[in-house]
């Protein structure tokens, strides 16, 4: 899948939730949605960064004969 076909399956997905939100009158949350819509670069660009910095983290530590010293490997 391509950065273009998700961003619009992500579009999709939030038209969707605003059409839920509508139907049993949580018009409260709407303008939310809308945000999210109309700033969808941004939050594709912040959900990459973090999932970037967690595969970062777990990579670190999962190496656990990193943490162990040469003499004790012998």
């Amino acid at each position: 899948m391509s950065t273009e076909q998700i961003k619009s399956l992500v579009r999709h997905l939030l038209t969707a939730i605003g059409v839920f939100l509508t139907m049993f009158g949580i018009d409260k949350l709407i303008p939310v949605v809308e945000y999210l819509q109309g700033n969808l670069d941004g939050l594709f660009a912040a959900i990459t960064t973090l999932v970037g910095i967690v595969m970062t983290i777990l990579g670190f530590f999962k190496d656990k004969e990193r943490w162990v010293k040469e003499e004790d490997q012998k």
